[in-house]
């Protein structure tokens, strides 16, 4: 997908959650939620992440994007019996600053348990030392981890899934591949299995049409996300 110039001057104030549900298999029902990162100028024109995370970065407002977010998405939700998910840069992973940040945004919370963090499988491979630390220095407040597009790059998989995590997401690419890779069929089997052992739950990410969504029901994966289900919104899914 070609990626727009933006030429709109914004503040990071315009950039704004959007939510997209994950879907439990079992009920049919939205088991929670994950906050993507929007930027909305005007007249209404929504760019994705890839299309402006490179100025952020180059204004070195990484970490007040992640709080930004965070802030805005824990108001929203704070009267809310809901969970949620927000993503999480390779950068927040080296800041402690953030960890004190999200306690104080979640103070007022019966419940920091529905509130989760998503880290790349990428981000986590690349240091598994690293992240092994932040998932245990945020184990105190209450927020889980996810690790999402598990299988997309290469790694240490089995010492991943080793670590407190509360869930962990499969790339979509690899169950458009399942049917006819063996490879891909068994190491969607060995992670499952070990998952499972370990009380880690386990998402089928970009499930975007029924024989995706086929192919998930008959394998023992629990929840699942994608377009079949929604696209991201401004608002929750009815």
């Amino acid at each position: 997908m070609p990626i727009r110039e933006i030429t709109d001057p914004f503040r990071l104030e315009d950039i704004v959650p959007y939510f997209q549900p994950i879907v439990d298999l079992r009920t049919d029902r939205v088991w929670r939620y994950e906050c993507l990162a929007r930027l909305v100028t005007e007249p209404e024109k929504v760019y994705l992440p890839n299309e402006f995370l490179y100025l952020v970065e180059r204004h070195n407002h990484v970490q007040q994007l992640t709080e930004t977010m965070f802030a805005q998405c824990a108001k929203f939700f704070a009267n809310k019996n809901l969970s949620w998910n927000i993503n999480l840069d390779l950068a927040d992973l080296h800041n402690p600053a953030l960890l004190s940040f999200f306690s104080q945004q979640l103070s007022a919370y019966c419940n920091p348990g529905r509130v989760c963090v998503e880290v790349s499988a990428q981000s986590a491979i690349s240091d598994l030392a690293q992240f092994g630390a932040f998932v245990d220095a945020i184990q105190p407040s209450g927020i889980g981890v996810f690790v999402d597009n598990v299988g997309r790059v290469p790694g240490n998989i089995k010492r991943l899934l080793e670590l407190p995590l509360r869930g962990i997401k499969l790339d979509g690419g690899l169950l458009r591949h399942y049917q006819t890779t063996p490879a891909v069929q068994e190491f969607i089997s060995y992670v499952c299995e070990q998952a499972h052992e370990q009380r880690i739950s386990v998402v089928a990410e970009q499930v975007e049409d029924l024989d995706i969504l086929e192919i998930v029901h008959h394998l023992p994966i629990d929840y699942a996300q994608g377009f079949v289900f929604s696209t991201p919104k401004p608002t929750l899914a009815d």
